[in-house]
């Protein structure tokens, strides 16, 4: 094997959670896909992914504590400053540009900056889809209030208005009394330094020789570091690292070290090995083993190690059948049984009859191997397969092993040199369909969206799925998605997305937007922005005007969610105009019916509550019903509504209400065309 430096990476990629830290269990860890010495099954470890993922994009006082708890040593400009030095210059003038290009780690050196900063810290969302910062009205900075903000340049940016939006944001910003640490590279701003009211800072990248020696500090009680990190190959691998990589290989070397019997050389060879997916290595076992029973086993036993071993041999010759092959590859004495199978492809038993590879990382770089070298063809059936392995006669499916396909399928997507995520459409079709395994789905497609190797392009594929697709339950999983954790980290993309969901006009999939749109409807955040996209669907005519009608009522399903959406609308002039346009469409029919009918009602209830609440509804329905043709028709209708909510029979025991409602009536009246002559 050659030992080179380690792979370049795309310059145009930010690799930057947390270069620092350790990412703790993951689907690299112990052989790739069994991480026991945590304690964790692989649901919870996709779920670990995803905590570290939201944990970096939230900028949370945990994740910051433990940033600058393990931060490594590097140099701020001008000059040469310490990261404490730097930090008294945020504090101080409140306003910095960091430059510094992506790969760099100046995600960790932004991130040790604002821990100078009073929390609560926020990262201000872009335009995902577009690789643009936002306009500053775009931005819900009422429901951010004082902060410490980050903001991260799309890098090589080419926006002509850069320095304009920069100023913008240190505008509003100051105004809250708050802190903005701006990430930018020198392509996309070429004199930071005339950028008023601004301070310019630089920052080198960390040793790298420090930054793997912090990463691998946990293991100092049983494994002697700073030896091993002159260990040929691993001073070779360093040259040229980034950060990233250098976690990554971390990461490998904890797999490699694994075993306390092995010497500091054979962990440092290992580690190397399984950094570079052990591709010469698999390349020279491919040539020599040419039976495809052995080469079943070993592509079985990379989603399914850890698992009995008959187990995993009966997998094996379903893989056969699915792949049509022929039938003495599924068995028979004079096949290779499961300890011959073993032996050839570097596994071993245990005395509970479990099986394990004996090289680190290995199950990982096996399906790395496969997809790369193996047809399009190949692919979908093998995840297919893989697709139905938790899956028992008559019974729910086997949460275990459906976290270890999923974990396999993170690991591997992760891995793979072009970052894309076809196969998640096998899992999730195949998946859908069972509640306990929902949450499973959507857990990995989230942890795919947002990791750094391969979010981008799941991002996109959301966004293809959410527009072609055919596939409904893949549809209802893409509405799922965008209205959990990636809506904190992307919340732009999934109001698109959701958007592109809510034309479709599917039943099923407009009940899956709705619960979306009640998800981020809970977290105030994404309330404003939420609220002025489904009034634009109601406003509309099209498929989107039932969606938008529907998530009305759902976000106002009792009177104190009612009473919140009336007081998000009062004083807004914009979503006013957007509900007198759905009023007027929904009052020239036959008026509102079902749930948004209901969900009037509750709106009738909180404006005899509260005044404010009482002119706004009042306002809509007269500027609703008096806009063009059909007027007389509208009003009328408007009253055999405010009738309905409050019948004569109950005016005695409900006096406040009677008046509310004689008080609309007269109003209605009044502008009534007809009934004014």
């Amino acid at each position: 094997m050659t030992t080179g430096p380690i792979e370049p990476m795309d310059p145009d990629i930010d690799e930057s959670y947390a270069e620092d830290i350790d990412d703790g269990p993951s689907v690299e860890e112990n052989n790739g896909q069994v991480a026991r010495h945590v304690g964790r099954d692989m649901v919870q470890n996709i779920h670990n992914w995803l905590w570290r993922y939201q944990a970096a994009r939230e900028l949370s006082d945990a994740f910051v504590r433990e940033t600058i708890e393990n931060f490594v040593r590097r140099v701020y400009g001008p000059g040469e400053m310490s990261r404490e030095a730097a930090a008294r210059i945020l504090r101080e003038q409140r306003h910095v540009l960091l430059v510094a290009d992506p790969g760099t780690g100046r995600r960790t050196a932004a991130v040790g900056l604002l821990g100078a900063a009073p929390s609560p810290r926020r990262e201000i969302p872009i335009d995902d889809d577009e690789q643009r910062i936002l306009p500053v009205d775009e931005v819900p900075w009422s429901s951010y209030g004082r902060s410490a903000y980050l903001l991260t340049v799309p890098p090589g940016c080419r926006n002509g208005r850069l320095r304009e939006l920069l100023i913008a944001y240190r505008e509003i910003v100051e105004k809250w009394d708050s802190y903005l640490v701006v990430l930018v590279d020198q392509k996309s701003l070429e004199r930071p330094e005339d950028v008023p009211g601004f301070a310019v800072l630089t920052v080198t990248a960390p040793v790298r020789e420090e930054l793997l020696s912090r990463l691998l500090d946990d293991q100092r009680a049983r494994l002697d570091v700073d030896t091993l990190i002159r260990t040929p190959p691993l001073p070779a691998m360093l040259e040229g690292a980034t950060p990233a990589q250098i976690a990554r290989l971390s990461r490998r070397i904890r797999a490699a070290a694994n075993d306390p019997r092995e010497s500091l050389a054979e962990i440092a060879r290992n580690s190397v090995h399984a950094y570079q997916n052990w591709d010469e290595e698999l390349v020279a076992w491919f040539e020599k083993n040419v039976d495809p029973r052995t080469r079943l086993f070993l592509i079985t036993l990379a989603f399914l190690q850890g698992g009995q071993a008959t187990n995993v041999l009966y997998a094996m010759e379903k893989l056969a059948e699915k792949l049509a092959e022929p039938a003495n590859v599924r068995g028979g004495i004079g096949t290779p049984g499961i300890r011959q199978l073993a032996k050839n492809i570097n596994a071993r038993i245990d005395d509970e009859h479990r099986i394990f590879f004996t090289l680190p990382s290995y199950g990982v770089a096996v399906l790395r191997y496969v997809h790369g070298d193996q047809s399009k063809a190949f692919r979908t059936r093998l995840w297919s397969w893989a697709s139905d392995l938790p899956m028992r006669r008559g019974g729910s499916p086997n949460p275990r092993i459906a976290g270890q396909v999923a974990s396999a399928m993170l690991a591997v997507t992760l891995a793979l040199p072009v970052s894309d995520a076809p196969e998640v459409r096998t899992l999730t079709e195949r998946w859908w369909g069972y509640q306990t395994l929902r949450p499973l789905v959507v857990g990995l497609m989230t942890a795919v969206a947002m990791s750094p190797e391969a979010g981008a392009a799941m991002r996109g594929r959301l966004n293809q799925w959410a527009v072609q697709s055919g596939s409904v339950p893949l549809l209802c999983a893409v509405a799922a998605v965008c209205g959990g954790a990636l809506a904190d980290a992307y919340p732009q993309a999934v109001l698109t997305r959701l958007n592109n969901l809510a034309g479709r006009g599917i039943d099923a999939v407009t009940d899956g937007v709705v619960e979306a749109v009640r998800s981020l409807w809970d977290r105030p955040l994404h309330r404003q922005a939420t609220l002025r996209r489904i009034v634009d669907w109601a406003a509309g005519q099209d498929q989107r005007h039932d969606a938008g009608l529907r998530a009305l009522a759902a976000i106002s399903e009792t009177p104190g969610r009612a009473g919140l959406l009336l007081a998000e609308m009062t004083g807004d002039g914009e979503l006013q105009t957007g509900l007198v346009h759905a009023f007027m469409l929904l009052f020239a029919g036959e008026g509102p019916q079902g749930e948004f009918r209901e969900a009037l009602l509750r709106w009738l209830d909180a404006a005899a509550e509260e005044p404010a609440y009482e002119d706004l509804i009042t306002n809509l329905m007269v500027s609703a019903g008096g806009t063009g043709q059909g007027a007389s028709s509208r009003f009328a209708r408007m009253s055999d509504l405010l009738y309905d909510w409050q019948p004569l029979a109950r005016d005695a025991e409900a006096p406040a209400a009677r008046d509310v409602r004689d008080r609309f009536n007269e109003r209605l009246h009044r502008a009534n065309p007809l009934a004014a002559k």
